[in-house]
This record gives C-alpha cells, sequence and structure tokens, in this order.
C-alpha cells in the first residue's frame, strides 16, 4: 500500500509538470486539474516524495532535484522585481499619477470595516470591490466613513468608490453567474474606460469565452484598464493573446510572489490588473488582510506616457 501511494505520487507530480508545460488550459476537460495542481502544489508535493520514509539515499535523488528543479523554476516565473519608475510631482493635471485600488471582499455580511481601513491607508483615485456581499445596504454608512468618495453599487456585488468623475455606466451579467461593470473615468487626461470583472469559475466550462469577452469592451483602446477576479491564473492560456495590448500592472512594477489566492498562500495568481500601452505602471503593491478575505488586495499607480499628454 505505502510503495502503491509512492508510485500515485510521482505519477501525479508527472501529470501536474505535463499540465504546467504544455497542456495547461487549452481544453477545458483537464484545465480543472490546471488549475488544481500550479507550481507550488507540484513543489510541495515533490518535497513529500523526498521526505517519503523507508527510502535509500539514492532513492531520494530524483525527488530532491525534483524539489530544487520546481523551486527554482517556480520563483522565476512568480517572483517579481521590477524596478519602480519615480512617482513624478503633481505640477499639471495630466501630470498628475493615477492610483487604482482593488479587493475581492468575499461577501462580508454588513460593512466591511477592513475595506474601510485599507482605502483610508492607501487613499486611491478609484476603489473597486468585487463580491461586495449585501454592500448595497450600507452605501450611506460608507459614505459617512469615507466621505471623500463616492460609494455606488453595480451588477452583482461590484462596489465602486470614487474620487474622479464616472460615466456610461454598464454592467452585463453572463451566464452561470458571472458578470462584468464598464464605466469611462474623468479626471487623467482624456477620459478613458474601465472593466471590472468577475468570472465565475465553472469546472466544466472553459473560461475563455468570458475572458474574450470581458477584453473585447476595451474595442482595443490603448488607455483602457481591465480589473477583476479572473478565477484563471497569469500562466493561463485564454490571457496569452492579450498581452500583445495589456500590460498585467504587478508583472511590470510589482516587488515579491504575485500569486493573490488563497489566504496569504501563494497558489494562485488569480486577482489582475491589466493596463493598455498608454499607461506607464509606476507602483504595483499587494496587501494580505486575511480576517477580511481570503484574497491578497492590489494597489497600482499609473501615469499615462508622455506621447498622449
Amino acid at each position: 500500500m505505502i510503495r502503491l501511494l509512492h508510485m500515485l505520487g510521482w505519477l501525479t507530480l508527472l501529470l501536474g509538470l505535463l499540465l504546467q508545460i504544455w497542456l495547461k488550459d487549452h481544453d477545458a476537460r483537464w484545465a480543472v486539474f490546471f488549475y488544481a495542481m500550479p507550481k507550488p502544489c507540484l513543489l510541495g508535493l515533490s518535497v513529500w516524495l523526498t521526505c517519503w520514509p523507508k527510502l535509500s539515499r539514492s532513492q531520494r535523488i530524483p525527488a530532491c532535484l525534483a524539489s530544487l528543479c520546481l523551486a527554482l523554476w517556480w520563483l522565476s516565473t512568480s517572483w517579481c522585481m521590477s524596478e519602480r519608475a519615480s512617482v513624478p510631482t503633481k505640477n499639471a493635471l495630466n501630470d498628475e499619477p493615477l492610483t487604482i485600488l482593488y479587493w475581492n471582499l468575499c461577501r462580508p455580511n454588513g460593512i466591511d470595516q477592513e475595506m474601510v481601513d485599507l482605502v483610508k491607508q492607501t487613499q486611491p483615485d478609484l476603489a473597486v470591490f468585487v463580491e461586495a456581499g449585501n454592500a448595497g445596504s450600507y452605501l450611506a454608512k460608507y459614505s459617512e466613513s469615507l466621505p471623500d468618495y463616492r460609494p455606488e453599487l453595480m451588477q452583482s456585488g461590484i462596489l465602486r468608490l470614487s474620487r474622479l468623475k464616472t460615466a456610461s455606466n454598464r454592467s452585463v451579467l453572463f451566464p452561470c453567474m458571472a458578470t462584468y461593470a464598464q464605466f469611462d473615468l474623468a479626471g487623467r487626461g482624456p477620459d478613458f474606460p474601465v472593466i471590472v470583472a468577475d468570472i465565475f469559475p465553472h469546472m466544466f466550462h472553459s473560461r475563455k469565452p468570458q475572458i474574450d469577452t470581458v477584453f473585447a469592451q476595451t474595442l482595443r483602446r490603448p488607455d483602457a484598464i481591465v480589473i477583476g477576479d479572473f478565477n484563471t491564473p497569469l500562466e493561463s492560456v485564454h490571457l496569452a493573446q492579450f498581452r500583445k495590448h495589456f500590460t498585467e500592472a504587478f508583472e511590470a512594477a510589482g516587488f515579491g510572489l504575485k500569486e493573490t489566492w488563497p489566504c496569504g498562500m501563494p497558489l494562485l495568481s488569480i486577482d489582475h490588473i491589466w493596463v493598455g500601452s498608454d499607461w506607464e505602471v509606476l507602483a504595483a503593491d499587494k496587501f494580505w488582510r486575511l480576517t477580511g478575505s481570503d484574497h491578497a488586495a492590489l494597489l497600482v499607480t499609473l501615469q499615462r506616457k508622455s506621447k498622449t499628454r
């Protein structure tokens, strides 16, 4: 029985490597296994195989090598250490940086004090939240707690707090409970579109149609910003085509592991902020508030590139 478990462990590790290197989430039939076996999980499995009882030293060598290779591979693809651009002095309207806070609130029951405290701490120009729970019943309290912001509940639990002028709101509900909200934001040069998405992680359906529809709302505008819980890691093949026109902010200017879920454990990078080519990412930060959500919050600082001013 012990030998059988050991063999199953190796077979699972090999399957996980096959998924991560080649199969990925091309097909919905195996995509769920790709999402369930990210590199950190495979590293943990290889360490477990290294510590397997009653193995000789020579029998442990393959597992030790696998653990070392997986650790180096994961860190090389996940650790972000980009040099941050210096934040310019606010000397003209178009020169002001734009700060955006995003967080999955995990459906709080009542006013989310962790969120209020984080907004007060970071002071973003725009804060957007998905899975905001029954926030519609507490908009007055949010307005009282955050007087500099205008709280608005959009489609299916998307909450927006803004200090900038917004216009042309539009929300759409997909089949299988996924949703996005779209609006234009003013105050940093010409108006630009922001799309906030909450992709539903259906086990037996590809997430590609939802992701494609969300990015289609940008109309390939170079000043568009796409934010949300994609429930899809950054390694997904469904995101590869959008990297030609968009940059993921934490990959560009973050520091540390890019994974945002769950509960402080760096397993999956499912929360994203994508910016069009008109924007330069000056800084990107990640915040864990484990008593408030099992997702990390993201704060990015952007500025329009000089060619668009």
